[in-house]
């Protein structure tokens, strides 16, 4: 039987259940894995049991969906496919999936050292930078340029308001939220940046609609992606609702995975310099190019034991769409679960020495035996909804960590104040400010 906390967890507790991931660790194992929690006149069940997970996200995936768990933010990202079900999801996920195969990985590492390279060079060594503030500014510049082959023009608008939506679904799922008719400033300014958004977008995509030869990037290709079943393309509010969350969760999860491994590097000197030892051996001081990226194999286990640490999608709903069962306990339609993989990948039984950053735990996996564990690590999801944009993220951080690594190490300046954030993304709450330091 799942324990229940009702009495433990109270209204007055939501925002620490929000602000302080050690909380929920800490409840997770101290009463297991699967925990119910009332926070006010909503109760909650967290899972982080591999086995519950595998029955929510693929055995029985066809009675969870999205539902209306993802509603406070649908005002911004729409129907767009992280938060649809089937059938809009199948079709979508038919139809977007050329576009992200990974024999575009070419294409997209060019885009992505071309971009890194711009910010990466501005550095001053010792001067002081807010890390998440560098890697949140390459992420930027590299989904702009896949998406759209160009600028938007001036940029500070855009920041300004990807700055307030930011605000807005960091805590959009908090249960004792007020809803966003009340117009507090925060939801107003919401509402104004999110009517930015849109119509921005949308000139976008109406001005590449009129041209005879478009650029090859992703937009053309979502404009040009047809079901392969049906051979029906997307209607522009469908593609301008996939874009939305493409240049949303494409960027800031990113970042955030570059700079989690920013710091976890600077703490672990062995880690790092072996780390600075193969970009040498493998790039010298070239530019990566595609062929290169699979024999960074320590920088690519620093990744994954990264996303295992602090996964950016730290957390995700999943609502009954129908009565069912969840390890024998009756599920009613519309109840929510909590995925946690914050808490999945921190569990001694699923990880040996769990709070440890330990790469070399992955050095002995490959893709070929990921099902063994892909329900004990599950930083892009697991089953049918798995991020699409799984392999895009991955080839970005290895090439900006790598090209970073040839210039020298991001020494954080306060990195006792550094502690995880739980908003819309886990990111490291200050920025973690840090200085170039050269060699």
């Amino acid at each position: 039987m799942i324990p229940h906390l009702k009495e433990t967890l109270t209204l007055k507790h939501a925002r620490s259940m929000l602000d302080a991931p050690r909380f929920l660790l800490d409840t997770a194992r101290q009463s297991g894995p699967a925990f119910k929690v009332g926070v006010g006149p909503v109760t909650l069940t967290v899972i982080a049991e591999p086995t519950m997970l595998q029955q929510v996200l693929q055995k029985d995936a066809r009675h969870w969906g999205r539902g209306t768990a993802v509603d406070p933010i649908r005002p911004l990202l729409g129907n767009g496919l992280p938060l649809s079900d089937p059938p809009l999801w199948l079709t979508q996920r038919r139809t977007m999936q050329p576009s992200f195969h990974k024999a575009r990985g070419p294409q997209w590492v060019h885009v992505m050292r071309e971009m890194a390279a711009r910010s990466l060079d501005a550095l001053k060594p010792n001067e002081e930078i807010s890390t998440k503030t560098l890697m949140m500014h390459i992420a930027r510049d590299i989904i702009v340029r896949a998406m759209f082959s160009q600028s938007l023009g001036d940029i500070r608008p855009f920041d300004d308001a990807l700055g307030e939506v930011e605000a807005y679904v960091s805590n959009a799922l908090n249960p004792a939220k007020l809803p966003l008719w009340v117009p507090t400033p925060t939801h107003v300014r919401f509402k104004r940046s999110t009517v930015f958004l849109h119509a921005e977008i949308q000139r976008v995509i109406e001005e590449r609609r009129k041209l005879a030869e478009p650029p090859v990037d992703l937009l053309t290709m979502l404009i040009q992606a047809t079901d392969p079943e049906t051979g029906i393309g997307m209607s522009d509010q469908q593609l301008r609702d996939e874009v939305m969350n493409i240049f949303f969760a494409g960027h800031e999860t990113t970042a955030n995975l570059m700079t989690w491994a920013t710091y976890l590097l600077a703490q672990n000197p062995s880690a790092l310099e072996r780390l600075h030892a193969e970009v040498k051996s493998v790039l010298g001081s070239r530019l990566p190019e595609p062929e290169d990226l699979p024999k960074l194999t320590w920088l690519g286990c620093v990744i994954r034991e990264t996303l295992r640490l602090y996964p950016p999608a730290w957390m995700f709903a999943r609502q009954a769409l129908e009565s069912t069962e969840l390890d024998g306990m009756k599920m009613n339609k519309g109840d929510v679960v909590l995925v946690l993989p914050w808490i999945t990948h921190r569990l001694e039984k699923n990880w040996a020495n769990p709070d440890a950053f330990d790469p070399s735990r992955f050095e002995a996996q490959s893709s070929t035996d990921a099902g063994s564990w892909k329900y004990t690590y599950l930083p892009f999801g697991a089953g049918p909804h798995v991020c699409i944009g799984n392999h895009f993220a991955l080839l970005e951080a290895t090439v900006v960590l790598a090209m970073l690594a040839q210039r020298g190490r991001l020494e954080p300046t306060k990195p006792e104040a550094v502690k995880p954030k739980m908003g819309a993304t886990l990111y490291a709450d200050g920025g973690l400010p840090a200085r170039l330091v050269a060699g």
